[in-house]
Parts: structure tokens; C-alpha cells; sequence
């Protein structure tokens, strides 16, 4: 039988028709929407807030993460005029904007709409935006340019009402890039950059995985085996979608309803036979020494030459994803003035980058960065964290995120001289929006009690590996107050290079010393200070309906 949301979704009919619902609460009061009508927002991108009433998140849609000069400083506007005066970047590659009042949503979504930026299935039960190589098109080593496809693939599903009431959310990721920066790892369906040889010739194209996932059952994604062409990437994951869409038991429980269960529930061969089934003929293979890359950081910040003589990106690192309009309009400013007028990306690390920009022009856009707080020479801990939204706005999270964020981010800057990047998330729940499981330290969200006194508090991971050898990371000390994990990272991180072998990973070296040195490192050797405190259970969070990334 299906859940509850199901006989929801099938009642209200069209789920684009709620942006009239908001249109006439506009001038009715906000009292006319009802639970469904709020609900159903999502499919136009708007969330309610936690605290206000009234007021809501709104997602964009920015495929590919590619933004125009007009788009960011229409968005910076809005942000200013409206919102606060900041939107933050999430780990899609979109904008989210906080403070949306619901008599302002519509003018806002239709003022963005102008500038060719949609919101429709941002949220919801729908494809979400189409991730891909924030530097396709432009990276020196990638296998090929599939910003084309990713928009063919997000133009498909946009506005698509087949497709728009599906079992859960739904996240692809398609990229040429060979260093995986979009994640294909944990997403639902992924084609990564591919090539093999036929008759004598080499062919580009495409090797497909489907099955990832994180939250609170993460699954890392599985190779079909499969070879797909550019021009047949629509086709294929359009079938992949209807395989889910009509399997009805992911219709019945909804914390089952992700495409990662089926997969995990059929295995890839059958869905690669399910799927043959439809397209009506065999996929090829895809080549037999097809290699998945190491584990590299992947987050694009910094100067880098393009494939094009003479011009460079610049990628740029924003602190927990938080970006002000000031911010977005020197940003827009230096494309204009210094760059090729109209090339922007963001990031699945919630950075943003500068493409097109001749070497003339490249210590300019530097300084103009740096003047904004946006300079390219940031602490390895300030260019790597990645924070979800957080008790701040999100009715699900269990813990505050972005000031907590910030806030390790400038201790640890101070007191630890780091050489180099590593992954480090902070997610306020299980829901993982900040996918902390993919860290090489990760933090979640839960509470415990200090002096009879609920508090914030963090569990700590060590160990997510991306690309060859894919693992998610596990917790070694939990429930540490918030306050105190600025402090007991600052221990762990100053044992990592005191301790390390030359050249020896963090992962690797956490491995060699083990999960009881790594507490006694993150305790100074002491006992756990909770360890005879009355405690309390963490909150039991199902699958988000909420503003996850």
C-alpha cells in the first residue's frame, strides 16, 4: 500500500500548480495554505522555515553549476533587498535563499526566472539539480567536455510531469572530469568520463553508476558495467528513472524509497537487464581496464591554466558555503571586467570559481577576491569544510551548523599549520546533508547533557575514501560537546603531524595508529569527560523531507 505521501501526491494532481496556492496567500494571508500546499512547495523550490512562520527557504536550480554575471548579481540583489544579505551554496552545485516571505516568493521565483534560473524540482519528489566538473570545458586533463550533456539530461527532466512524481528525491551527476570532483560515488545515478577502443579507434564517452546515497543507510554507487555514448545519456538514464519510477514497493515504506535500495535490492545485473529490456537492445561493455582515480581532494580552488593558451580559473574557497552580496557582486564584477563577461561556476565543496580569465588579468581578480574575503590563500581546514544547514533554519537538524562551523574553522586556522587539504564536514543530523560520511573527518549532529543541561554535541569520524577503494568513514568518540570540538580536533590534527611517515595520508595514518590511540589523542589520554554523565539518546531522524542538499 503506498505511504501516506503517495495518496498526498496522487490527491493534489499537477505539484507546479503550488506556486498558484502561494500566489493567492500572497494576498489571502498565509493561513490559506495548507499542510499539503506546503508539502508540495518543494517542487518549486521552497521550504518552510523551522522558526518563522511565514517565511521560507527557496532553492535554485543551476545545472552543471554553471551561473552568468546577471544571474549571481540578480541573486545577490535579491539577497540584499529581501533576504538578509547572503545565500549559501550547497553541496548541488545551486543557491539557497533564506527570509523568502510567502507575499514575496512568487515575484522572487519569477525574477529569477527572467534570468534563466528555474527552481522547479530544486526540491521534492524529482530529479534535483544535474551535478557535473565545475571546470568542464576547460580542464587540461579531462576525458570530455559533458557540460552539454549534463544540461541535455537537466532540460529533460525540468518542468517533465512524467517524471515528477517520483519514489523520493533523485541526484545525477555526469561529468568528463577524471578526478571525480562531482561524487559520482553518492549519487543515485552517474555517468563518469570513459574511454575504449574500437576497431583500432578510441571512443569518449561514458561509464554508468547507479545506486549511491547517503543519509542514514549510505550506499556507495555501483558500476553497471556499461558503456554510454554522449547522445545516448538521456535515453539511458531516462529508462534507469522509469525503472524506479514504476516499481511500486518503493512506494510503500518512504524511508525504502531511494533508487539505492532497488539497486542494492536487485543487484546491477538485473537492473542492466531491466534496463536493456526497455531500450530495447544490449548495452556495450564498458572497456575491461576501465580505472577509477585515487582519492584527491578534488575542490578546484586556486589558479589553474586552462586547456585554452593563455587562460585561467580561479577558484575561490567560501567559508561553510555562505556567500554575501557584496561577495556575489565583486564576484560578478571581476567576470565582467576581467574575464570573458559570462562564466561562473559553483561547486559541490560550496565554492565558486572564475573561468576564462587571460594571465594578464589574473593577479586583478586576486586582489579583488581578497578584498571581498574570498582570498585563494586560505587555510587547508577554511577551504575544505562543507556544513549543512543546520537548527539555524532546517526543522530536522538536531544541531546549529554554520556559526559552529565557522568557528572550528577560525581555532584550527590559528593553532594548526596544515600543508594540505583533507575533507572535513559537519552535518547537523543523520540525514547528512553535509555528507559527512564521506570526510576524512566527519562530524554529525546529536546532543547529550553537560551539568543536567541539553547541549549541542558531535560525533567524530575519521576515514572516508573517495574514488579507488571507496569506503564511508566511522565514528570514533561521540556525543563531544560542540564546544569542545574545535579543541579535540586541534589535538587530533597536531598528533596527525607530529606522528605521521613522510608523505603518509591522514586516512592511512589513522589506520596505522587505530581507533583507541585516536581517542586517546582526541582526549589528551584522558577518560571520555561524559563518560559518567547522564546522557541522551540522539533524536531518531527519518530520511529528510527536508531542506538537504
Amino acid at each position: 500500500m503506498p505511504n501516506r505521501t503517495e495518496q498526498l501526491k496522487a490527491a493534489y494532481g499537477n505539484p507546479f500548480d503550488v506556486l498558484k496556492a502561494v500566489e493567492r496567500a500572497a494576498t489571502q494571508g498565509y493561513e490559506g495554505l495548507s499542510e499539503d500546499d506546503l508539502f508540495m512547495c518543494k517542487w518549486v523550490g521552497l521550504y518552510t522555515h523551522r522558526h518563522e512562520q511565514g517565511y521560507f527557504m527557496l532553492r535554485t536550480k543551476q545545472p552543471n553549476g554553471f551561473v552568468t554575471p546577471e544571474q549571481l548579481e540578480t541573486v545577490a540583489d535579491i539577497a540584499e533587498r529581501q533576504n538578509r544579505g547572503y545565500a549559501d551554496i550547497t553541496t548541488r552545485q545551486d543557491f539557497q535563499l533564506h527570509w523568502v516571505h510567502y507575499t514575496e516568493a512568487v515575484p522572487i521565483i519569477r525574477r529569477l526566472h527572467a534570468v534563466g534560473i528555474s527552481t522547479l524540482g530544486a526540491c521534492g519528489d524529482i530529479a534535483r539539480n544535474v551535478v557535473g566538473c565545475p571546470v568542464a570545458g576547460v580542464d587540461k586533463e579531462e576525458v570530455l567536455d559533458a557540460s552539454p550533456v549534463a544540461k541535455q539530461v537537466s532540460d529533460f527532466f525540468l518542468g517533465n510531469l512524467e517524471f515528477a512524481n517520483l519514489p523520493r528525491k533523485y541526484k545525477i551527476g555526469i561529468s568528463g572530469c577524471r578526478t571525480w570532483c562531482s561524487h559520482p560515488e553518492i549519487q543515485c545515478v552517474a555517468l563518469t568520463g570513459a574511454q575504449r577502443r574500437v576497431s583500432g579507434q578510441t571512443e569518449i564517452g561514458f561509464d554508468l553508476r547507479v545506486g549511491g546515497g547517503l543519509s542514514t543507510q549510505p550506499f556507495i554507487s555501483q558500476r553497471l558495467g556499461a558503456f554510454v555514448r554522449p547522445e545516448e545519456a538521456v535515453e539511458v538514464i531516462r529508462h534507469i528513472t522509469e525503472i524506479w519510477r514504476d516499481t511500486p514497493e518503493y512506494r510503500e515504506k518512504r524511508h525504502h524509497a531511494r533508487i539505492k535500495y532497488l539497486v542494492h535490492d536487485w543487484g546491477v545485473s538485473k537492473l542492466r537487464q531491466a534496463l536493456e529490456e526497455r531500450l530495447g537492445r544490449k548495452l556495450d561493455d564498458a572497456p575491461a581496464d576501465f580505472q577509477e582515480p585515487p582519492d584527491t581532494y578534488r575542490d578546484h580552488v586556486g589558479v589553474h591554466a586552462q586547456q585554452q593558451a593563455g587562460l585561467y580559473y580561479i577558484g575561490a574557497p567560501v567559508l561553510v558555503g555562505r556567500i554575501t552580496s557584496p561577495q556575489m557582486k565583486r564576484v560578478a564584477d571581476l567576470a565582467q571586467r576581467y574575464g570573458d563577461g559570462q562564466t561562473i561556476r559553483l561547486t559541490v565543496r560550496q565554492n565558486i570559481l572564475l573561468l576564462n580569465i587571460p594571465e594578464h588579468n589574473v593577479e586583478k581578480v586576486l586582489a579583488g577576491l581578497t578584498e571581498v574575503g574570498l582570498s585563494i590563500n586560505a587555510h587547508p581546514v577554511r577551504r575544505s569544510v562543507v556544513t549543512c544547514t543546520g537548527t539555524e533554519f532546517c526543522k530536522l537538524a538536531i544541531t546549529e551548523t554554520k556559526a559552529r562551523s565557522r568557528q572550528i574553522v577560525e581555532y584550527l586556522e590559528k593553532r594548526v599549520p596544515l600543508d594540505e587539504p583533507l575533507r572535513l564536514h559537519i552535518t547537523g543530523c543523520p540525514n547528512a546533508c553535509a555528507q559527512h560520511q564521506i570526510g576524512q573527518i566527519g562530524m554529525m549532529g546529536s546532543k547529550t547533557k553537560v551539568d543536567g543541561q541539553i547541549v549541542d554535541a558531535y560525533d567524530i569520524f575519521v576515514g572516508g575514501q573517495m574514488g579507488r577503494g571507496a569506503a564511508f568513514n566511522h565514528a570514533v568518540l561521540r556525543k563531544v560537546p560542540a564546544t569542545e570540538c574545535a579543541q579535540r580536533l586541534e589535538q587530533l590534527l597536531l598528533g596527525f603531524k607530529r606522528g605521521r611517515k613522510d608523505g603518509e595520508p591522514f586516512n592511512a595514518w589513522c589506520a596505522r595508529i587505530g581507533d583507541a590511540e585516536l581517542v586517546r589523542r582526541l582526549t589528551e589520554g584522558d577518560t571520555h569527560p561524559l563518560a559518567d554523565a547522564e546522557d541522551v539518546p540522539s533524536p531518531q531522524v527519518p530520511e529528510s523531507d527536508g531542506p538537504v542538499y
